[in-house]
């Protein structure tokens, strides 16, 4: 209900032709989306009657915590430091099934070392959800897509550039 009554205040916020209505604007869409999220995981939660912080539904949420002074983000068994490296005020995703899958199975394979490769058509917002996903976790990311215009070249270019910006 909470969340709710937050969600109506946003959305009832009038914007002013002002220089600042659209970063203000950037913002409130932020706001709105996670709210809404957080209604759904809410409801969910709630549907299901989890009570516990080891049950599924809770743990393959994204979750964010401070510890010891340190911001943590946790997904199942996977655990990260938040990196704190500010990505400017973006517009955000908006929450799908799909974009927790995603999350899920990125975030598994960077807890065991590895990357991740979403794959399916396009237009799909898999490029959009590593982004995000990055963008959660406070880092840049880069994404190259790569076609058969790449080459051993191209991609040193890339890496020299990449050292280049540490």
């Amino acid at each position: 209900i909470e969340l709710e009554a937050e969600l109506d205040g946003f959305t009832r916020t009038e914007l002013k032709g002002s220089s600042s209505s659209h970063v203000l604007e950037l913002k409130l869409k932020s706001l709105i989306l996670d709210t809404i999220h957080c209604i759904e995981v809410a409801q969910s939660l709630t549907a299901n009657g989890v009570k516990s912080k080891d049950h599924w539904l809770w743990q393959k949420q994204l979750r964010f915590y401070l510890e010891k002074g340190v911001c943590v983000l946790k997904m199942v068994d996977a655990e990260f430091a938040y990196t704190y490296e500010y990505q400017g005020n973006a517009p955000r995703l908006v929450h799908t099934p799909l974009t927790d899958k995603c999350y899920l199975t990125l975030t598994q394979g960077m807890h065991m070392g590895l990357g991740g490769n979403p794959y399916g058509p396009a237009g799909t917002g898999k490029t959009e959800s590593v982004k995000a996903l990055g963008g959660q976790f406070g880092r840049q990311v880069l994404v190259f897509n790569c076609d058969e215009g790449i080459d051993v070249k191209s991609m040193g270019r890339i890496f020299i550039g990449l050292v280049k910006c540490g």
